[in-house]
């Protein structure tokens, strides 16, 4: 038995070209532009207008082309029909699904019936692929903030660490800090997983007439995880004054500290948010 394979005409007709030129140049908005095709798609007597009508409406992208091509499924001529089913698949939607569910019912071209299902396939695939970006998290996993300057006491690492790490969770919505030993990111696909870890490379105090100025830089590293191969070094520094008495003496590093590492979590920010934070 010979099989046939149905090829869309080659629209060449001047009328055509003409409408062609005006649908590509015409300088008004988008919706105006959806209603010359979806006019055209739905009025026009030449079955090759009404079929570049819905393939462009499809490459125009806008959702107010669904409805008209939903009513294109209907038309009398099969090459029409396929190409408002292509669009579909493009455009994507609840409303677009359910149209083209109901042409496979009773639609009996073979063609139509293949673009219709391939239509099916890529909103299912463009489905997936929002959820999944909506869905998408980045992983953090903090390192000990350790070593570094011998001023900086176990305390003064330990908020330079929690500080960091918060500005990261109240600027980036899709940061997902991960605690304990686990070394495998999680979350779809196991990706992406950072370590973040750091130090205070300096921390100084002075005497500045009545007052003192203590002086302070920090760095962080970013490395994948659980690789570990650095991508990213980062530091930060600032200066502030207080009084000499011990309690103004520890207050003063404490603010250094809280303001360096803003200026660092400022520049993790940046880099995380590239990364899908």
């Amino acid at each position: 038995m010979t099989s046939h394979r149905w090829v869309l005409p080659v629209l060449a007709a001047a009328g055509l070209t003409a409408f062609l030129l005006l649908a590509r140049e015409r300088t008004a908005g988008a919706a105006s532009k959806v209603d010359d095709l979806a006019g055209a798609l739905l009025r026009d007597p030449s079955f090759k207008v009404r079929t570049q009508a819905a393939l462009l409406l499809g490459k125009l992208g806008d959702k107010a082309g669904v409805a008209p091509l939903i009513k294109g499924l209907l038309d009398e001529n099969k090459a029409v029909r396929s190409m408002a089913a292509q669009s579909l698949g493009k455009l994507g939607g609840e409303a677009a699904t359910a149209a083209l569910k109901v042409l496979l019912q009773h639609e009996s071209d073979a063609f139509v019936r293949s673009q219709a299902e391939k239509a099916l396939a890529a909103i299912g695939a463009l489905r997936h692929q929002e959820t999944d970006s909506k869905d998408r998290k980045v992983y953090l996993k903090f390192g000990p903030f350790t070593g570094g300057s011998k001023s900086a006491d176990a305390s003064l690492l330990g908020l330079l660490r929690n500080t960091l790490r918060h500005a990261l969770e109240d600027k980036l919505p899709r940061v997902v800090v991960v605690e304990g030993d686990e070394e495998t990111p999680q979350g779809k696909g196991g990706r992406p997983g950072f370590l973040v870890d750091g130090n205070v490379l300096k921390l100084e105090d002075k005497d500045v007439g009545s007052a003192i100025e203590t002086s302070c830089e920090v760095k962080a590293m970013v490395a994948r995880w659980p690789s570990r191969s650095v991508i990213l070094w980062t530091s930060a520094g600032a200066a502030v004054q207080g009084g000499k008495r011990d309690r103004d003496r520890l207050n003063a590093r404490r603010a250094c500290l809280e303001a360096a590492t803003g200026q660092l979590g400022d520049s993790l920010v940046g880099y995380l948010k590239s990364q899908g934070g």
